[in-house]
């Protein structure tokens, strides 16, 4: 459905993807067949919206949840939020635009307390707390092999996947598998994480358009990993592990096997996805922030949220790892956290 909204602002409104879409070939992951797929199999209520105020556009997916505010503090205020973020857990933005003033405005004429997820940039705004959410682990990807990737790395980071190699010596992998349920791998780890979201159904892994590779050892699944290759990037979308077994060493060669995936495929980057921080940056991959906007339409409220705005933020500190040979001996610790 259309409305005006103040400032000559251009709204169209939908239940699925195709009544916004504007009739266009969006970019990954704002892909028609995935979002109706996500539409069937993410059971919160999700709707689309168009945004178009002169040149400046927008487009975002909003869902409605019950969520801690304080996911990644210590206190636990669980509220309805409606998110603009994307319905499954990748470190994309929920929403795509050429001006992000635009959703911005529209957002806040939405009552109740709204959460804007994974946004790339931050921009000050008298109206919206602003902070840092979990970054994103990026491997960029200059190696024609893994003997060279190895080859670059300082001994010690070597060693460390020599032994998950050797840990895992007996596993499998299986591209496809598709005789195998890996919906109970993906609900150990839904329910292992602290930063729970949406979560998704069976239906999605079985008909999803993405390369699935299964880790077995003595026929039975550990480990799967879900990627999808787009635009020169390899994209880490969902794990699971059977948590029954140590795993430290499996999560090391599952994110190994996804390396050696993307640089026999010749990928420019591998983008390995939100949590496990150290874990990635020990395999040579550097993080890209991502943020947060939050804001109620309650002026109390919001007031309140804009004061405690740490207090919705993920603080985070990690040692500047120096994985690669040619890297300067540099003994700072890096701090991006708010």
């Amino acid at each position: 459905m259309k409305s005006n909204y103040p400032e000559e602002m251009n709204v169209i409104r939908g239940a699925c993807f195709d009544e916004v879409s504007q009739g266009k070939d969006w970019p990954y992951p704002f892909d028609a067949s995935l979002l109706a797929l996500l539409k069937e199999e993410n059971r919160f209520e999700q709707e689309y919206v168009f945004l178009q105020r002169g040149e400046a556009y927008a487009l975002a997916v909003m869902y409605r949840m019950r969520l801690n505010l304080f996911t990644f503090g210590k206190l636990n205020w669980r509220i309805p939020v409606k998110v603009i973020g994307y319905p499954c857990s990748l470190s994309n933005e929920g929403y795509l635009t050429n001006d992000v003033e635009v959703l911005l405005r529209y957002a806040e004429g939405v009552k109740g307390a709204k959460l804007i997820l994974n946004a790339k940039e931050s921009v000050d705004s008298a109206h919206w707390s602003v902070g840092e959410t979990l970054p994103t682990c990026l491997f960029v990807n200059r190696f024609r092999s893994m003997e060279e990737y190895m080859g670059s790395l300082r001994s010690g980071y070597r060693r460390r996947i020599r032994k998950a190699l050797s840990a895992c010596c007996e596993f499998t992998v299986r591209e496809g598998a598709e005789d195998v349920d890996i919906y109970p791998l993906y609900l150990n780890t839904y329910e292992k994480s602290g930063y729970k979201l949406e979560k998704l159904e069976p239906g999605f892994f079985s008909r999803v358009d993405a390369v699935r590779l299964v880790f077995l050892k003595d026929n039975a699944a550990r480990g799967f990993v879900l990627l999808k290759e787009t635009d020169g990037t390899l994209v880490f979308m969902l794990c699971g592990m059977d948590y029954r077994y140590e795993t430290a060493d499996l999560y090391y060669f599952m994110l190994y096997t996804i390396l050696e995936y993307g640089i026999k495929r010749g990928v420019q980057r591998i983008d390995l996805g939100q949590t496990s921080e150290e874990t990635k940056l020990k395999l040579g991959a550097v993080l890209e922030k991502r943020y947060f906007y939050a804001h109620h339409s309650n002026p109390v409220i919001n007031r309140l949220v804009r004061l405690g705005k740490n207090l919705l933020a993920y603080h985070y500190r990690f040692p500047e790892y120096r994985v690669f040979l040619e890297e300067k001996d540099e003994s700072t610790v890096s701090k991006t956290g708010i």
